[in-house]
């Protein structure tokens, strides 16, 4: 159900919760087994941001990484009592393309 007047201009948001180490271009750069011996910066990030979007009254879509709302479930919470809508942006960036199809199902 849409609440925008006839004519408004209508946007979408999507948000990629993740940290630094774990976007793909630095995969082979940090390996996945070191991630949890990093400095995760997330949760403050995401804080702000929602923040933000409150001072703004906009919603987003939040693509969370399941290692994210494995290890900060709190925030996960945060997000979605924000009015936020969750989006699974799998576990630990592995690509479907470099999974064996057991994996990919699994």
């Amino acid at each position: 159900m849409s609440t925008s007047k006839p004519g408004a201009v209508v946007n979408a948001l999507t948000i990629d919760v993740e940290d630094y180490f774990q976007v793909s271009a630095f995969a082979e750069h940090i390996p996945r087994k070191e991630w949890d011996s990093l400095p995760c910066r997330v949760e403050q990030n995401v804080d702000r941001v929602l923040g933000l979007l409150a001072e703004n009254n906009v919603t987003a879509t939040f693509f969370t990484l399941g290692w994210v709302a494995e290890r900060y479930p709190s925030l996960v919470r945060r997000i979605a009592q924000a009015g936020h809508e969750l989006a699974s942006h799998g576990f630990a960036h592995h690509r479907a393309t470099e999974q064996q199809q057991g994996e990919f199902l699994a």
